[in-house]
């Protein structure tokens, strides 16, 4: 089969299995802003349906890709898009420090998920200034939490609250909550 009609039945299996539209059909209906998209419920998620997804849709309010296939170079695709609210990518090990220049161009996160993923803190303290961040999930070993590291993270992101493993992050007495 050559490259061409390949492309054509991954991109005519993408839109007709996540957001069950009949191309080419329906190909000038597809919106170019997408409240909720949930990937998460599907198998096989790869980074190709990423990319063919930007294509089409340059914003998403909500994002859920965890526990998906994609790599960083999923999340570099992400990047041309305008904007999108909430990323979650829990649980995807193929995702790591890498990534944080892809993550660095995506315009507008308010939420970022990457718990569970090979995210360090140290990749997390490389992320540009984010005002607008209002929350962060990320996993972290107990040892690599330092009162120096969480500063650094809240001056990145003042306006932001700190989950890590599940424990939400004090400032005022630099602890978790149970």
């Amino acid at each position: 089969m050559n490259k061409k009609k390949k492309r054509k039945q991954l991109e005519d299996r993408f839109w007709a299995t996540f957001f069950s539209i009949d191309v080419p059909a329906q190909f000038n209906e597809l919106p170019s802003h997408l409240h909720h998209v949930r990937m998460r419920l599907w198998d096989k998620v790869i980074d190709e349906y990423l990319e063919l997804m930007v294509t089409q849709v340059k914003s998403i309010n909500m994002l859920d890709l965890d526990e998906t296939d994609i790599t960083n170079n999923g999340i570099a695709h992400l990047a041309k898009m305008d904007f999108i609210k909430e990323l979650r990518l829990k649980g995807i090990r193929e995702i790591d420090d890498d990534c944080i220049v892809h993550l660095n161009k995506i315009k507008g996160l308010e939420l970022l998920h990457v718990k569970g993923t090979s995210v360090t803190i140290d990749g997390i303290l490389k992320l540009d200034s984010k005002p607008e961040l209002k929350e962060l999930f990320f996993s972290a070993k107990e040892c690599e939490i330092t009162k120096e590291k969480m500063l650094q993270l809240k001056k990145l992101m003042p306006g932001c609250s700190f989950t890590i493993d599940g424990k939400s992050y004090y400032f005022d007495n630099g602890e978790f909550a149970d």
